[in-house]
């Protein structure tokens, strides 16, 4: 057999095993969507044997301790879902409220650092002057608040500043 007779069978083979997977992939493929319509449409009507016994257990007409118990579960479930429905339609009609221009931070505010001051000098240290004790105001340049004049960032708007 020569060497063109060997790769003609190899590509051969090649095409016919290319063929076979496509074929498999295909019929997998139409095989799982069949199963999974097949499940949905198994899902659906539980769901409607399940409406039904539930409705039939309200009306009174059956009377089994195990779809009572399932039946009550459902009428906590649809309280639970009914308020959280209200909580929703709440929260999507909250509106935006500006509290306008603020002159000084919200009492809510977390109290975080805006500035570095450096350590305490030791008590050998000359006693520092009197205006020291008292540290500098500055404004700050985008929104007006008086802030320490160590502050590095406007704790009102967040501005940095130097």
């Amino acid at each position: 057999m020569g060497i063109l007779d060997q790769i003609s069978k190899t590509l051969t083979q090649g095409v016919d095993r290319a063929k076979f997977e496509a074929e498999k992939f295909q019929k997998t493929t139409r095989l799982q969507g069949e199963v999974n319509e097949l499940r949905r449409q198994m899902e659906t009507k539980l769901i409607e044997l399940g409406q039904r016994a539930y409705d039939l257990q309200r009306a009174g007409q059956i009377n089994v301790p195990s779809i009572a118990e399932l039946s009550s579960a459902v009428d906590q479930l649809r309280a639970g879902l009914v308020t959280r429905e209200e909580e929703l339609k709440q929260a999507q009609t909250e509106q935006w409220i500006d509290p306008g221009p603020a002159t000084a931070p919200p009492a809510s505010a977390q109290q975080v650092p805006i500035s570095y001051e450096a350590p305490a000098t030791p008590p050998a240290a000359a006693a520092p002057p009197a205006s020291a004790s008292q540290p500098a105001q500055k404004a700050c340049g985008n929104c007006g608040f008086q802030m320490p004049g160590t502050a590095m960032f406007c704790p009102n708007c967040g501005n940095r500043v130097a």
